[in-house]
This record gives structure tokens, sequence and C-alpha cells, in this order.
């Protein structure tokens, strides 16, 4: 393992995958830490009404968004093969799959939001804003989903750039759009939520002329027109499900801890969604390697080469702890400044103090989880995957019933979730071995 942290020839393959990867990891998430920002501005309760808002859109849109974890090892493994029409297929199948999904359970969203918010328990006021920002958000479900696929089918490529693209244009829109809809429109909560639709939307379009318009040829979906049998749905859904329950048992957790904290105040729930998304942040930053574990694994395991598989997974295992260490590093030295960019209430800062260490801490940690994950998804070990982040979040919740009635106990719920995916992760990868010949949906298997 010492040797995967040298120079290793597939660097530059990585590198080539995890840069653009990391750019869009990064940007993606700016969507909610610009309106955390700005919806900040408008106080206490506004913020804490985003807070519960953001928690119940994350869970169900993660649930449902298992077509892009599916799609990349898929249209990977097709790829390795070079079998371009079954990778086109399978692409089809996941736009098809993703809209379909995303109407239905965008319907059934906007009757069930304000219930929804109830769970969370807090002030009526705040209960009405999160309710109002959700039936808005939730319109734009399919253009979400279908954008996920489209960043799956991409990266399935090998191709992290073009995805790279359409979400730096996404969050042009959002960032102009959100202080004109706020503060100039007077829409306040809401307008944060529409500006957020019209990006999303954009950025669906942009991936459908992409797939079955300009590189239709380079992607496979012009072969459609030939015919290449069925649709592969069947084959999407029944490799996506255990994943649909893995993000179900992550997004329980998550939303746990925001409940938790919901319950103590408005201003300790506030300050949690301020730790929350900038631990998110850096965590979609660190999936950056994750992404490159997908694509170069899937690739690899549909050429048949299990060896190569196992030594770029080191090598990127190596890059993410590197990583992780330095985002630490960097956290450490702004820590007097992170909260300000967020809010200027004493109360929430004092609060974000309180529990800004465990931010920190985490992030070596929380990069070894997210590049297994990506070596467990590239590997198509979906069951596993599942059945893992069912243990951890019983455990975390576990940890939020004994200590969730302050900040620092729920915390120690998110590093509870945390630890035990490292624990897991590592003994699957290291004692249960062979981790891309046993245990897995073929990543090689065509439609």
């Amino acid at each position: 393992m010492l040797a995967a942290f040298r120079r290793n020839p597939r660097d530059r393959a990585i590198a080539a995958l995890a840069i653009p990867a990391l750019g869009t990891l990064a940007i993606d998430p700016f969507v909610s830490i610009v309106d955390t920002a700005w919806v900040g501005r408008l106080g206490v309760a506004p913020l804490a009404s985003l807070a519960i808002a953001s928690a119940v859109f994350m869970a169900i849109f993660s649930v449902f968004n298992f077509v892009h974890a599916a799609v990349t090892p898929l249209v990977a493994g097709a790829v390795g093969k070079d079998d371009i029409p079954s990778a086109g297929s399978i692409a089809t199948g996941s736009i098809v799959t993703a809209a379909a999904i995303g109407v239905v359970v965008g319907i059934v969203a906007i009757l069930l939001a304000e219930p929804l918010t109830r769970v969370f328990g807090g002030e009526p006021s705040v209960l009405a804003d999160a309710t109002a920002y959700l039936q808005i958000r939730f319109l734009a479900l399919p253009a979400v989903l279908v954008a996920m696929a489209g960043h799956g089918i991409f990266r399935g490529h090998s191709d992290t750039k073009t995805p790279l693209y359409v979400a730096i244009g996404m969050n042009a829109i959002n960032l102009v759009l959100d202080p004109i809809l706020i503060f100039g429109a007077g829409l306040g909560v809401e307008g944060a939520a529409w500006a957020t639709v019209f990006a999303q939307v954009f950025a669906a379009g942009w991936f459908l002329v992409l797939i079955f318009g300009t590189q239709r040829h380079r992607l496979g979906t012009d072969r459609r027109a030939r015919g290449t049998g069925p649709l592969p749905i069947g084959n999407i859904i029944s490799a996506g499900w255990p994943m649909m329950i893995r993000s179900a048992a992550l997004l329980f957790a998550i939303s746990a801890t925001t409940v938790a904290a919901s319950r103590i105040s408005t201003q300790a729930v506030a300050a949690h969604q301020i730790a929350m998304q900038v631990w998110l942040f850096l965590s979609f930053v660190l999936d950056s390697f994750a992404i490159a574990a997908m694509a170069m694994i899937g690739t690899d395991l549909g050429a048949g080469d299990t060896k190569a598989a196992r030594a770029v997974g080191n090598r990127l295992l190596a890059l993410g702890l590197m990583t992780g260490l330095g985002l630490s590093l960097a956290l450490l030295i702004s820590a007097p400044f992170v909260g300000l960019i967020f809010t200027s209430d004493p109360g929430v800062l004092a609060d974000l103090s309180s529990i800004y260490v465990f931010v920190v801490v985490l992030q070596p940690l929380t990069a070894l989880v997210y590049v297994w994950d990506g070596i467990g998804i590239g590997a198509s070990a979906f069951k596993f995957l599942a059945a893992s982040m069912v243990v951890s979040a019983l455990l975390t919740v576990v940890v939020l019933v004994m200590f969730g009635d302050t900040l620092v106990g729920v915390w120690a719920g998110v590093a509870t979730l945390t630890v035990s995916r490292l624990v897991m992760l590592a003994a699957w990868y290291s004692f249960w071995g062979h981790a891309y010949e046993r245990d897995s949906y073929p990543a090689s298997q065509g439609p």
C-alpha cells in the first residue's frame, strides 16, 4: 500500500478525470452555498427555514438519484468492451428512467411538502417558509434527475470536462438570479427557490442537447434509430435499487442530525446548517477522486483488467487521504472567518465555534470514505454499499438519541456516521479482498 503514495504511470489519467470532476463537485453544492449566504442576510429565521427545506429536498432527491450511481459503471463497462451501441442504450435508458421518476416523485413531493417540514418541529413561520421553498424546488425534480443522469453518462465515457461546463453555467444563472429574485423582486426565501429551479432546468436542457444532439455519435445515442433492442431500463433499475437504499439511509442519517438540531433551538439549527454546508462542500470536493474511481475501475473491469483496477484504487485512496489532510489544515487556518461568510449573528457564531472542530477533524476520514465509495460503485458492489450504509445510519441515530440534545452531541452523530462507514468500507476492501471479482453486479455486463 505504501507504493500507492509514490508517483504512478496513471496519475495523468487520474488528473484528467479528477481535476474537472473537482471543479464540478466544488461548483455543484455552490448552489446551496449561495442560497445560504443570500438567505442568511434575511435573518436567522429564514436561514433556519432554508436548513429544513434543504434537508427535505436533498433527502428525496438523493433517494432517487440512483440512476447517476448506476449508469456510470454500466456505461464505463460497455466502453471498456468497446461496445458503444450498448453504452448508448444505457444512456438513453437512464434519461427515460430519470425523467419518469422525477415527474412522479415531484408531484407527490409537492403535495407532501407541508407534512414533511412539520417533522422538523420548528417555529410556524420557519415551517411556512420551508414549505414554500420546497414546493417550488420540487417543480424542477425531473430536470435535476435528468441532469444527474447526464453527469453519469459522461463520466462513464471518462469525460468529466463536459459536466464541469454545465455546472458552471447552472451556477452562473443561480448566482445572478438569487439577489434579483430574493431582494429585487422581494420574494425572499421563495426567490432563492425560483433561482435554483431556473438554473437546474437550464442544466438538464443542456445535457439533453449534448446527449441526443451534438455528441450523439460519440455517446452512441444516435444508434437507437437503427435499433439495438429494448432499452436496458430493467438493468438500470436492478443495479440501482440497492443504491436507492444506500442513499435513503445516508440522507436519513443526515436529516436526523438536522431534526435533532432544530429541536434544540432556531439558533442551533442555523449554526448546524452552516457547519453542514461547509462539510458537504468539502466532501464533494474530495469526491472528485471517487468520480475518477467509478470511471477508471469500471472501464478496467469492462476490459477484464482486475489488477489495474486494484492498483488505481490504491493510488486514489492515497491521493484522497493527502488531500483530506490538506483541507483540514486549510479549515484550521480559516476558522476565524468561515462563519462570517454566512451570518453576523453572535449566537449562531458561538454555536458554530463549538462544533467546528468536527468539520476540521473529519476531512481526511471523509476523503477515504468517499474514495472507497467510488471504488465500490466502480466495482458495482451496490448491495454491500447499501447494507453498510444502513448499519451506519442506525448507529448514527443511536448516538443522536443518547446525546443529540446538544450541538456537540449532534455532531458526534455526524462523526459516528463517517467513522462507521470508514471501518466497514476498509474491511470490505482489505479482508473481503478481490473486491472487483466478487460481491458485485458485473460492471462489464452489457444491456
